[in-house]
């Protein structure tokens, strides 16, 4: 073996393990509301089980992920050690393919440097080891890229028939995989017809299975559709501008936002320090990618527009409110926009400065991921762990309920059979479903579709709580199983607590039914807490108010 050979390979070896020393910083971190909800999800039977959650609890994701999830748990258990250790693998598998995809089309520099941004990338690092399905779809867009070079490269079956079925698991990993899908079939058909028509039909043939491997999950996503065109309230906002540059900037940057799960809202600080690590970090690669898609020709220039379309399209369902144009749910584009942007680089400025500019990001990379590793796990404790972590503090136990209006449908730290149990009741997903029977009555699952507004206006004026279904299934699961002497804790997730009135004040707030549309969510929270402190005094006292954390917590005590 040549000293170049050897020199490589310890170049490869050298950031290889450093993608994966970074991506076990997050390894020891409690888990968070949605990580809590793949563990549930998972947890059921196999499959139907899993489906039945999905159609009538979830009504957004595709089950490939959960699947895995699911025998996953039955091999290593449930603890976040052994579910982050799943996505840790797709994570780290991710590394090498991102060098074997980026030197088929370029040179081993590139390569290089392409693997060496991934395994420090602060979105794809954290993520990483993130208990849902973003870092098997990264995996397994990275290679269908891999696949998709192979066939350009030698128009073999046996690379087509592995494109095709990676494509496959795309969409039923993650539901808006399929915009990669769509975007493929979009620049890469018109090109391929354009080369060779014989590649062409071959490649259409490949093609027609995908689609036809897709038909359960177009039928999937058209019932979701029809679900979700009822719902009485939603949380996809509407698309702002800041929105797309927000996702940019941590696509790019050399550090992250705190809060990386949603868009952010709150106007960036523009100190030195930010310029240097976001602003500048950004404008090299979107640079790089503009002047990589203008210089580019052929096959590569079919990349550039392949990803660029499907971030374009994410962009478009956004605005019609289908998602929520929000990192995480188009983090398989950060890798090959990544790739594509060195590519550019190297193309359009000298080398030296290319080199040294990547250098340096990589540097603060791995020192931002190293700081923000330690901070990012007491987010995480702060925003779902707490609520246990206080009611062993309160020496509750199976007597006791806790109600989180926020998280009860994923109860992961109440799971033992020691713990206090969990108001099987969460707040947006219960109010949101018109045909859910917790909370609302036959006449109101007809009304509420038809009048909306009117239906919860009636609802909160009346002197009853929201309906008698919801009065039933509370008092039966809260009132009825709750021993005498013993404890009801109500925990409030961050501002939820705002929502705390009396029910002639929030009445007063209330001119006419014209004002629900507007404050839909808030009314009805408000409404929901007003009849929870009601139907608690039937049968307990309060007994303290306290905060902690990100929480706002109640507690009563049974008397009668």
């Amino acid at each position: 073996m040549d000293k170049k050979k050897i020199i490589n390979i310890s170049i490869f070896a050298v950031i290889l393990i450093a993608g994966i020393v970074f991506r076990l910083l997050y390894l020891h971190t409690d888990i968070w509301y949605d990580e809590a909800c793949s563990w549930f999800t998972a947890k059921q039977s196999f499959p139907m089980g899993i489906m039945d959650n999905l159609l009538h609890l979830d009504l957004q994701h595709t089950p490939l992920y959960f699947f895995l999830l699911h025998f996953w748990i039955k091999l290593f258990g449930d603890s976040e050690v052994a579910m982050r250790t799943l996505s840790l693998l797709f994570g780290i598998g991710t590394l090498p393919l991102v060098y074997i995809a980026t030197k088929k089309i370029t040179n081993n520099k590139i390569a290089l440097f392409s693997l060496a941004i991934s395994a420090v990338s602060p979105l794809l690092v954290l993520f990483s080891a993130e208990v849902r399905m973003y870092p098997m779809v990264v995996f397994l867009v990275v290679l269908s890229l891999n696949f998709l070079i192979d066939f350009e490269q030698t128009k073999s079956t046996k690379s087509l028939v592995k494109l095709v079925i990676t494509n496959l698991l795309i969409p039923y990993t993650l539901v808006g995989g399929i915009l990669y899908n769509v975007a493929l079939w979009g620049t890469y058909v018109p090109y391929l017809y354009s080369q060779n028509k014989k590649d062409f039909f071959k490649y259409i043939k490949g093609l027609g299975a995908e689609i036809v491997g897709l038909i359960p999950y177009f039928i999937l996503i058209s019932y979701y559709a029809k679900m979700r065109s009822v719902f009485v309230i939603s949380h996809e906002g509407e698309l702002a501008f800041f929105h797309i540059v927000d996702v940019i900037r941590n696509f790019f940057g050399a550090t992250i936002v705190k809060n990386i799960y949603w868009p952010s809202f709150d106007p960036y600080q523009i100190t030195f320090l930010f310029a240097m690590l976001v602003v500048v970090p950004c404008v090299y690669f979107v640079y790089g990618y503009i002047q990589g898609m203008k210089k580019s020709d052929g096959f590569l220039s079919v990349l550039y527009k392949l990803f660029i379309l499907s971030f374009c399209l994410s962009i478009v369902f956004s605005m019609f409110q289908v998602n929520i144009f929000t990192v995480r749910y188009i983090l398989y584009l950060v890798t090959p926009m990544f790739i594509l942007a060195i590519i550019g680089l190297f193309k359009t400025l000298p080398q030296k400065h290319v080199e040294r500019f990547l250098v340096v990001f990589i540097l603060a990379c791995g020192i931002f991921n190293y700081f923000n590793a330690r901070d990012f796990k007491v987010l995480k404790t702060l925003a779902f762990k707490t609520v246990r972590l206080e009611s062993d503090k309160l020496n509750l136990g199976v007597d006791d309920i806790v109600i989180m209006p926020f998280g009860a449908d994923a109860p992961y730290y109440f799971r033992d059979l020691y713990s206090p149990r969990v108001f099987d009741f969460d707040l947006h997903k219960e109010l949101r479903n018109p045909y859910n029977t917790h909370f609302y009555d036959e006449k109101q699952q007809k009304d509420i579709i038809e009048r909306q507004a009117l239906t919860i206006y009636d609802a909160v004026m009346s002197n009853n709580v929201f309906s008698r279904n919801f009065f039933d299934y509370f008092t039966k699961n809260v009132n009825e199983t709750v021993p005498k002497g013993r404890y009801v804790l109500i925990a409030l997730y961050g501002s939820d607590a705002d929502n705390i009135t009396d029910i002639q004040t929030l009445r007063n707030s209330i001119p006419g039914d014209y004002v629900i549309p507007a404050r839909k969510l808030e009314i009805m929270f408000k409404k929901f807490l007003c009849d929870v402190s009601v139907m608690l005094n039937m049968n307990f006292v309060p007994v303290k108010t306290f905060r902690q954390d990100n929480y706002t917590f109640f507690l009563y005590q049974k008397v009668k």
